[in-house]
């Protein structure tokens, strides 16, 4: 109530103090520990009798060394002084602090015997389990939990071709020296590994252990039953500790042995092979208006203007070597560029990815092929198709084709324009001097060519303006040759398709560009280099530059 009495001035110094709180807050917040916990582990959980092992209490906090009780042990154990070590660490700003308790303990009888729990500041640790034998009984009854290794498959029946998951898990829980995991084996089956391996830390029945978690991919070349034989871990297993001498012990554990029941491929079915659990493929355009469902109306494109055809395929339970090859028969007013199908792992599908660049040459209507698949579905147990649909596009010209078609049939104006030019400029002379004489009856006529000369001007002003459009794009594809640009070429030499160009210069330059393209979207990309195309387009700059000046002379050879 106090609160709500309280002016705007004081509120807002409230609310900078509380700010200013909140700040310092989060500043020390890292280093706050909210839930400390106790946790105790072994070096051992089967031991001889009289045996020693190593004991360990760890508690995420500074605490009293006298706090540790450790008379609970005596009633089934020896044990000695603990040794007490503690320890600070800040990373990433988040302070760690640590209390280890090492005591080394010893069972009196043989028997499953418990370390109890130890309470320390309101914090408890959980019982652990030792199972004690006679010293006769040792070598025989080995510690058998050191290491412990556990193996899964995602399932057992499939068809020949498909791909099964095999993941192994491996517990570590004392010292190795020289580990080696080899891979599950089995005749008549291609096995590999996926991925990297993942390692953690975990405590079980109060041993500290490392674990290693692989995954393998188990593809069967035929039909049959056959054994999978587990993966074997070797190394040499050390005992004794830093206070007295090792001794090296070889070690070796098997997983256990797996079967397999394969199917053959159904009679029926016709098509590549693909058995799969789900297969699913898809396509995009770009430009995203292209094959939009939404859009009814006719779709179109223009000519030299690159279309993108990215299609997606994904099945599940495979191997990237049986994936198959698409085979697209496009029209002959196309061009298409394809580039190398790119794969990767999502989950447990494996991905294909194609992208397609596709040029338009010609006017028209023009239709971009479908795509059908088919495959096995192993759920299901029959043959099935998945599509992408075809995409129709009506054609039309470039944005500057109407221009270039109207330079073209400009030129005879062109001609008859400036073969007007010397004569007048002669009979302008003539006149210069007739009209001292005879001023009075050449007024009128004056005037008339006047009027003449300004249309002449503006004629040859609006050639002048409408001479620039092939001239910019010219200048933009020597642009785009520059920065090697494949996309920009492609569009731009389509727009300056129908310049004066002679047939041989035009054949060269198509080569080029057509190795440019290649070079860009071929399977196998190669290098290129645009010397001899920027050569060429120079040779056509000069050419225009000489048709020009050879079309301004024509007009004064008599006729």
């Amino acid at each position: 109530m106090i609160f709500l009495t309280i002016t705007l001035n004081a509120c807002s110094q409230y609310k900078k103090g509380f700010a200013l709180l909140s700040a310092i807050i989060m500043i020390i917040m890292p280093g706050l520990t909210f839930a400390a916990q106790a946790v105790a582990t072994v070096s051992k959980n089967v031991v001889a009798i009289n045996e020693p092992f190593q004991l360990t209490i760890s508690v995420d906090q500074n605490i009293d060394n006298n706090v540790l009780d450790l008379t609970p042990l005596a009633k089934n154990f020896i044990y000695g002084s603990p040794s007490i070590s503690s320890s600070t660490s800040i990373i990433n700003g988040a302070m760690t602090r640590k209390t280890e308790f090492n005591i080394t303990v010893a069972g009196k009888a043989v028997g499953t015997l418990t370390i109890p729990s130890f309470q320390l500041k309101g914090m408890q640790t959980t019982p652990i389990q030792i199972q004690v034998i006679k010293s006769s009984q040792h070598d025989k009854h080995a510690d058998d939990q050191a290491i412990q290794m556990n193996v899964s498959i995602d399932r057992q029946n499939g068809y020949i071709g498909e791909t099964f998951t095999y993941g192994v898990e491996l517990f570590i829980g004392t010292r190795i020296d020289s580990p080696t995991l080899q891979s599950p084996f089995g005749d008549g089956l291609d096995i590999k590994q996926v991925g990297k391996d993942q390692q953690t830390e975990i405590v079980r029945n109060g041993r500290l252990y490392i674990v290693l978690q692989r995954q393998y991919q188990i593809t069967p070349r035929t039909s049959g039953n056959f054994t999978l034989e587990g993966p074997i871990f070797t190394g040499t297993y050390v005992t004794g500790n830093r206070w007295n001498s090792s001794i090296g012990i070889p070690l070796s554990r098997q997983a256990k042995n797996l079967s397999l029941h394969i199917k053959k491929k159904p009679l029926a079915y016709t098509g590549l092979w693909l058995p799969t659990s789900d297969l699913q493929l898809s396509q995009r355009w770009d430009p995203d208006s292209l094959g939009s469902e939404l859009n009814n109306q006719d779709q179109t494109a223009r000519i030299g203007e690159p279309i993108t055809r990215t299609i997606t395929l994904k099945i599940k339970n495979t191997t990237q070597s049986v994936m198959p090859n698409f085979s697209l028969d496009y029209p002959v007013n196309v061009r298409v560029y394809s580039n190398k199908a790119e794969y990767h792992e999502e989950n447990s599908y494996t991905v294909m990815k194609v992208k397609q660049v596709v040029i338009p040459r010609e006017e028209g209507k023009v239709i971009l092929p479908a795509l059908s698949i088919n495959w096995f579905d192993t759920n299901a147990g029959k043959q099935k198709s998945s599509n992408i649909p075809s995409l129709t596009l009506r054609i039309i010209s470039g944005i500057n084709d109407t221009i270039i078609q109207n330079l073209i049939t400009s030129n005879p104006t062109q001609s008859h324009v400036i073969s007007s030019q010397a004569p007048v400029a002669q009979v302008a002379t003539y006149w210069r001097w007739t009209t001292y004489i005879f001023a009075i009856l050449w007024l009128g006529t004056l005037f008339m060519f006047i009027r003449k000369l300004k249309q002449t001007i503006r004629t040859s002003n609006a050639l002048h303006t409408r001479t620039k459009a092939p001239s910019s794009v010219l200048h933009a594809l020597e642009t785009a040759v520059r920065e090697n640009n494949a996309l920009v070429v492609s569009t731009r030499y389509r727009e300056w398709d129908s310049l004066y160009v002679l047939k041989k210069l035009r054949k060269d330059i198509d080569i080029e560009v057509t190795t440019m393209m290649a070079s860009h979207y071929s399977h196998t990309k190669t290098t290129w280099n645009n010397t001899v195309l920027l050569k060429l387009l120079e040779k056509v700059a000069k050419v225009k530059q000489d048709n020009a000046a050879v079309g301004a002379l024509k007009p004064l050879v008599p006729k």
